[in-house]
C-alpha cells in the first residue's frame, strides 16, 4: 500500500513539474516591426542623352482615409527646410479600390484622366523662389504604366507592392521655368519612374 502511495505521489509531482515547464516555455508572442521601405528609380531620356538615379525613400508613408488611399515616397529633405529633391504620390479613390486592396491598378492619363484607377504625381521642387514647381501627373501629361498592390495586412494596416510609369513628352525636370515666362524652351524628355515598397504603414 505504501509503495502504491509513493507511486501516486511521484506521478503527481511529475505532472506538476511538466505543467510548470509548459507554462515557462510559452513566451508572449512578439510582432516584428514593419519594414517600411520604398525604393525609387528614375530614368530621364532626352533626344541625345539619358541619365538616372536610384535611392530609398526617407520615411515612406501612407494613409487609408474614408474616401481614398494615399502613398507618398520622397527623397531625403534638403537642408534649411528647402523641400525634397524628388517626390512621388499615388492617390487611389475609394470607388476604384478592389476588395482587400490587392490587385493591379491602371494610372490616370491624358487625354482622359477619368479612365484610370489611380493618380500618380511626380514633383521636383525648386531650390529657390521666382520659378514654377516642376510637377507632372496624369491630369496634365500622358502616363503609361500601372500600380500593383501585392499584399495588404488589414490587422496591422501595412501595404506592399510595386509600380512603374513613364511620363511622355515632359519638360526637363532639372530646369525650372521662371514665373512670368512667355514661352517654355526647355527640352522634352520621357521620365520613367519605377520601384517597390514593403510594409508601408497606413496611418
Amino acid at each position: 500500500m505504501l509503495k502504491f502511495v509513493r507511486i501516486l505521489s511521484g506521478i503527481s509531482m511529475l505532472t506538476l513539474v511538466a505543467g510548470c515547464q509548459k507554462d515557462t516555455e510559452m513566451p508572449e508572442p512578439t510582432v516584428a516591426p514593419a519594414v517600411q521601405e520604398a525604393n525609387l528609380n528614375f530614368t530621364y531620356t532626352y533626344p541625345t542623352e539619358s541619365k538616372g538615379q536610384t535611392f530609398l525613400a526617407q520615411a515612406p508613408s501612407g494613409k487609408l482615409a474614408s474616401d481614398r488611399l494615399t502613398l507618398v515616397f520622397e527623397k531625403e529633405p534638403r537642408p534649411a527646410g528647402m523641400g525634397t529633391e524628388e517626390r512621388i504620390e499615388f492617390l487611389l479613390p475609394k470607388g476604384k479600390q478592389k476588395a482587400g486592396l490587392v490587385g493591379t491598378y491602371t494610372l490616370s492619363s491624358q487625354p482622359d484622366p477619368g479612365q484610370g484607377d489611380m493618380l500618380a504625381t511626380y514633383e521636383r521642387p525648386t531650390y529657390g523662389s521666382g520659378v514654377y514647381l516642376n510637377k507632372y501627373s496624369g491630369n496634365s501629361h500622358r502616363l503609361e504604366g500601372n500600380f500593383v498592390i501585392t499584399e495588404f495586412n488589414a490587422a496591422r494596416q501595412l501595404i506592399s507592392g510595386s509600380y512603374t510609369f513613364t511620363i511622355r513628352n515632359a519638360k526637363d525636370p532639372y530646369v525650372y521655368l521662371a514665373v512670368g515666362s512667355q514661352a517654355d524652351s526647355r527640352r522634352d524628355c520621357d521620365i520613367k519612374v519605377y520601384g517597390t515598397f514593403k510594409e508601408i504603414p497606413l496611418l
